[in-house]
């Protein structure tokens, strides 16, 4: 399933987002949230983590390589809805992302980002068309 669109929501005062509604069947056994490379977090079903992990799991085993992975998965958070659609973000994984209240849930194909609303604007500006990254984009 490729996850698809932006979705604009708060987080409430025990720190839950909502899942948006029509993506909650994919993710109703839950899902894994994890820190992305742009300071915002990743947000996969189990199905898309397996080749994620798989991949990371592959690594060398050299010093630098195992501690990336520690880090890897020790910033990864297993999370569950509740009956309303919505799970609470580990608090570390809140400061990392600079999530506040204003939040935006972007469909990414394989997992949701989760970015803070002004964060977001700021690292869209940065985004090169397809011209200028050399790649056709058949409509």
């Amino acid at each position: 399933m490729d996850f698809l669109g932006e979705f604009q929501h708060k987080l409430d005062s025990k720190k839950r987002l909502f899942i948006p509604a029509k993506y909650r069947g994919a993710l109703a056994d839950g899902f894994i949230v994890s820190k992305a490379p742009d300071h915002c977090l990743y947000i996969y079903s189990k199905e898309e983590w397996e080749p994620v992990a798989a991949q990371i799991k592959s690594l060398p085993g050299s010093e630098e390589y195992r501690r990336f992975k520690r880090d890897f998965f020790r910033n990864a958070d297993l999370a569950e809805m509740d009956s309303q659609g919505r799970f609470t973000v580990k608090a570390d994984l809140l400061e990392y992302a600079g999530l506040d209240k204003e939040v935006l849930i972007i469909g990414s194909g394989n997992k949701f980002e989760v970015w803070d609303a002004d964060s977001v604007k700021k690292d869209t500006d940065k985004t090169l068309s397809a011209d200028e990254l050399g790649i056709e984009v058949v409509f």
